[in-house]
């Protein structure tokens, strides 16, 4: 069973460092949602600088891990990692996957069917990189959290955001095009 470590805090493996690819801003042209896509690191998440706690970072990890169910294949890039502002009151937990993804909506109604805590699942805008998208809420550990996840036919990823109740379609399309890139 899929279970996403950010409802559960429970810990995973390391990050694996030669499948991570890092880029400090985005660009700014969108690819066309038919090209083939791969995921990047970015040095910050919506100017939020990443963080070094070592428990968030695994279970980052472990959300990549459990996302690689979804490719017809080996993973050809990922990325799992944790970013917060100093004070943490605001965390994102970031894991995506690219690959051959065989059915992005049965993906992720597997996905969403596996984190029963969130509530409110409803679909999101995907932005210019096409795709299914959905986002849904809940709390942990008396923490605010919300989950939102897209797939398309190249990656799968979510991003779950931890003291925020909400997170705003042009904020989720804007992790997304930080992250995610047209094979050149």
């Amino acid at each position: 069973m899929l279970a996403f470590a950010v409802l559960m805090m429970a810990g995973g493996c390391a990050r694996a460092a030669e499948t991570v690819e890092r880029e400090s801003a985005p660009r700014s042209t969108s690819p066309s949602p038919s090209a083939a896509m791969r995921v990047v690191q970015p040095e910050t998440l919506t100017g939020i600088p990443e963080s070094a706690s070592r428990r968030l970072r695994e279970q980052a990890q472990q959300n990549t891990d459990n996302l690689k169910q979804f490719l017809d294949g080996e993973a050809t890039s990922e990325v799992g990692s944790v970013y917060a502002l100093r004070d943490s009151s605001v965390t994102y937990l970031l894991s995506a996957v690219s690959g051959k993804v065989t059915d992005p909506k049965a993906s992720l109604d597997k996905s969403f069917a596996d984190l029963p805590k969130l509530a409110g699942v409803k679909p999101s805008r995907p932005g210019p990189m096409g795709g299914e998208a959905r986002c849904g809420s809940g709390e942990t550990e008396g923490v605010p959290v919300t989950v939102c996840m897209w797939a398309d036919n190249d990656t799968i990823g979510m991003v779950a955001v931890l003291g925020m109740p909400g997170v705003s379609p042009s904020l989720f399309v804007r992790v997304r095009s930080q992250v995610q890139r047209a094979v050149a």
